[in-house]
């Protein structure tokens, strides 16, 4: 997700900077407050400050992930492989010398039979499982830390929500507890509502979860995770359906 970027033509880009109600004084001094306007055709859908949009571009610095001769071996009670025999674990591997890299921008597949070891990469790359894990991981030229799992998202393959609550109630809610909070209430609100506008999913933002199709709950699932603009985004299970431009 490239950074934020100012441009003086505000006329042919998605973000416009417009005059504000009135101006607001502080200190003594009149300032002018700005928002930034977003529009959908001809209607209006919502606002961000330019504070806002700026904070949620610092979330999302410019990653390469790089992974270099990763294993994670387990160890499984003997008697469920062998009955009969006399050790207490038996050692698998599950990843076996994996390495690869991927760059800003990049939308990279993971395709295999199914037991070949693809959810077990995506756990051990988003720092989800790494009991047993070997090898080298890095965000740019930084090892892996807890610290960079604020900049990670990971969409489970299995959607988990509220189902009672509408589209609309599950992404407010997910902005109001995970957005940072220099960001206003206002600037997480129209967070919502761009991420319902990318996803397409505008027509059913006011039904209950457990009403939806299974595509239109998967992008909710995405959209939960995109709302904190993470740098890299891990998908587990089939996305084929949906188009996020």
């Amino acid at each position: 997700m490239p950074p934020f970027q100012d441009t003086n033509e505000p006329d042919n880009a998605e973000f416009a900077d417009v005059n504000f109600n009135q101006p607001t004084e502080s200190n003594d001094h009149t300032k002018k407050q700005h928002i930034i306007e977003m529009r959908g055709g001809d209607t209006l859908q919502f606002q961000m400050s330019v504070d806002g949009a700026r904070t949620l571009a610092e979330l999302s610095p410019r990653i390469t992930v790089t992974f270099h001769n990763v294993c994670k071996v387990i160890n499984v009670p003997a008697k469920m492989i062998d009955p009969t025999s006399k050790e207490r674990f038996i050692q698998r591997t599950l990843l076996d010398n994996v390495s690869g890299q991927v760059h800003p921008g990049q939308l990279v597949a993971l395709m295999g039979p199914s037991g070949s070891g693809k959810t077990t990469l995506l756990n051990t790359l988003a720092g989800r499982a790494l009991s047993g894990v070997t090898g080298d991981i890095w965000f740019n030229n930084q090892r892996y830390e807890k610290g960079m799992k604020r900049k990670l998202a990971y969409v489970l393959q299995q959607d988990l929500f509220f189902e009672s609550l509408t589209v609309k109630q599950q992404l407010t809610y997910t902005a109001l507890l995970r957005l940072p909070n220099n960001l206003s209430k206002q600037d997480k609100l129209a967070q919502v509502e761009k991420i319902i506008d990318q996803l397409r999913i505008r027509k059913c933002e006011n039904t209950p979860i457990m009403l939806v199709s299974g595509g239109e709950k998967k992008r909710v699932n995405i959209g939960t995770e995109l709302l904190t603009n993470p740098s890299v985004i891990f998908l587990d299970g089939k996305c084929s359906f949906y188009i996020i431009e």
